[in-house]
């Protein structure tokens, strides 16, 4: 796939950057789990005040449960005017402070698109997440991923004839670098630091890799995504090694079709072990590596939660002995 047209040279690979100030990090990687009482329904956040007076008691189960970190989904931000100011999150950052917790974000994904076309949709996504990214900045988040595109232009790439496809992408990935670009210049320093690109099904790999170098930013590796866009992503951890600013962790399954990064895409977000990753490979190449980041588990709570953080104590503590 080509590479995206009339951008400049492609800058050295984002050196691994400093932590931001907070918990201190572990040689290890820090496990996050998501933070459920932000929400009071998959679409409308909870009122601040009934937030803040949940959080103390989850972070506290969360960090029984084995979390160093806990991860919010700051689509908040622009479903709710108070989310859109730094007050509730100033809070939630002292809140967990004092359980000895650090914290993650999950950057706006279902209403913004980094890659439209329509230029109005465009400045407005901008918009929205630097809204996200300052707001969300008391967190002084370990990881502050974002999605390349929302889920109606993955759907419309995924429908797109193949020989149409290249064209398509590379309109996409101009606009994504773009966009990239002007996230880092529109925030703090130390906000832009923990910026990571994250990999989603419908972009093959070799494109998302240059998006992400000649934008100068991090790599989110969704290990889920990987695998059902048809990708290794045991092999992507040792290839991209340092640039590497956080993990999202799940099972997948691999498309059925041929080839990898096309129409066909497989399943994921399933619960670790009815999948095809292979976890203790993964721990065992990161290891390699030495990753000592955030790992989010993106998964629903219950016994599958549970089930997946022993399976991930199990593979880090060997990989990592």
């Amino acid at each position: 796939m080509a590479e995206p047209p009339s951008t400049p040279p492609e800058p050295a690979p984002p050196a691994p950057v400093p932590s931001p100030a907070g918990p201190a990090r572990s040689p290890h990687p820090v496990l996050a789990l998501p933070c459920r009482s932000l929400w009071r329904s998959r679409h409308r956040p909870e009122d601040p005040d009934r937030f803040l007076a949940s959080l103390r008691d989850e972070a506290r189960r969360l960090g029984r449960q084995g979390a160093g970190a806990v991860e919010f989904h700051a689509d908040a931000c622009v479903l709710d005017a108070r989310y859109a100011a730094p007050g509730p999150w100033r809070e939630a950052g002292a809140i967990l402070a004092a359980e000895g917790l650090a914290a993650t974000v999950h950057l706006p994904y279902v209403w913004p698109d980094l890659t439209a076309l329509d230029q109005t949709v465009w400045e407005g996504s901008i918009a929205s997440i630097v809204t996200a990214l300052r707001a969300t900045s008391p967190l002084t988040p370990l990881l502050a991923a974002v999605h390349p595109a929302n889920y109606a232009t993955q759907a419309l790439v995924l429908a797109t004839p193949a020989d149409q496809r290249p064209g398509l992408l590379d309109e996409l990935a101009t606009r994504l670098v773009a966009a990239l670009r002007r996230l880092q210049t529109e925030v703090p320093p130390a906000t832009a630091a923990v910026l990571a690109l994250e990999n989603l099904e419908g972009m093959p790999w070799a494109l998302f890799d240059s998006v992400a170098r000649a934008a100068g930013v991090a790599v989110c590796l969704d290990v889920g995504h990987a695998v059902s866009n048809g990708d290794d992503p045991v092999q992507l951890a040792r290839t991209l090694g340092g640039r590497i600013r956080g993990l999202h962790l799940h099972d997948a399954v691999p498309p059925a079709g041929q080839g990898t990064g096309g129409a066909a895409v497989g399943r994921a977000h399933l619960p670790l072990g009815q999948g095809s990753l292979r976890l203790p490979e993964l721990a065992a190449a990161l290891a390699e590596t030495g990753f000592a980041g955030p790992v989010v588990l993106e998964l629903e709570t219950g016994d599958a939660l549970e089930a997946a953080i022993e399976k991930v104590r199990a593979a880090w503590s060997t990989a990592y002995r």
